[in-house]
């Protein structure tokens, strides 16, 4: 009984440790390019053009260009493209 929890309790501390590390190797809006969603649109990406905000997330574009549209405006876009996430992953 004893050793099960013990393992219970080591797993969840390793989750709980791990998770922060995990989320920020993995690009934001699934690896799909940041414009395009910005925009309402699914483009997915190959994630060789990245953007890592002060924060340490991790945004991938489609292609250069879609990075320099969106770093213009960066807090406008990002906004957009997290209001527009779950319509453009579902439509």
């Amino acid at each position: 009984m004893m050793k099960q929890w013990l393992m219970t309790t080591l797993a969840l501390l390793t989750l709980t440790l791990a998770g922060p590390v995990m989320a920020k190797d993995y690009p934001e809006f699934g690896g799909r390019c940041a414009m395009g969603v910005a925009m309402g649109k699914e483009v997915k990406t190959d994630c060789t053009v990245t953007w890592n905000s002060p924060s340490g997330d991790k945004f991938c574009f489609g292609n250069k260009q879609a990075k320099q549209d969106f770093m213009k405006n960066k807090a406008e876009n990002m906004d957009k493209a997290f209001r527009n996430y779950d319509q453009v992953v579902e439509g």
